[in-house]
């Protein structure tokens, strides 16, 4: 069987455009490739920081952060670059601190440990900004472990 003559004249463009066609793949899965295992712990500590922050009940609330404080410790064991690991570490770390000094949740306190829990997510917000690399050192570091450098 013959490929029809323009879908050969469609390959031969698409691989004289290969290196542009790779760059662009490469930037659009730069987030997955960069967060790797990391993204989907990141992804349920959000869920379970919302579902506590949005709860009436306190034991659903106590639960969701005992949830939140497992993928927490997920996210501390991860592999981190050496240039971000220790920025990393102490956000994580300060978010640990700050979560372990909230008591058990009441129908008393509520309220009050979401509040509190809202100005924890602050420190995410910071060390996102901290740690997030900017687009041409994704590129690089994208580029890197292509050559095995």
């Amino acid at each position: 069987m013959s490929w029809p003559l323009w879908n050969l004249k469609m390959l031969s463009k698409l691989l004289c455009k290969t290196p542009i066609l790779l760059l662009l793949l490469s930037l659009l899965t730069i987030d997955t490739a960069i967060a790797g295992p990391l993204k989907p712990t990141m992804k349920a500590m959000r869920l379970h920081y919302k579902q506590a922050i949005d709860t009436q009940d306190p034991a659903i609330f106590n639960d969701k952060i005992a949830q939140f404080l497992s993928e927490l410790e997920t996210a501390r064991a991860y592999n981190f670059s050496p240039e971000r690991k220790a920025l990393s570490l102490e956000g994580l770390n300060k978010v640990k601190s700050q979560l372990g000094r909230l008591p058990k949740a009441t129908s008393t306190n509520l309220s009050q440990l979401q509040n509190q829990l809202r100005e924890v997510d602050q420190l995410r917000v910071e060390y996102h900004k901290k740690v997030k690399p900017g687009v041409f050192e994704l590129l690089l570091d994208t580029f890197k472990k292509a050559l095995n450098l």
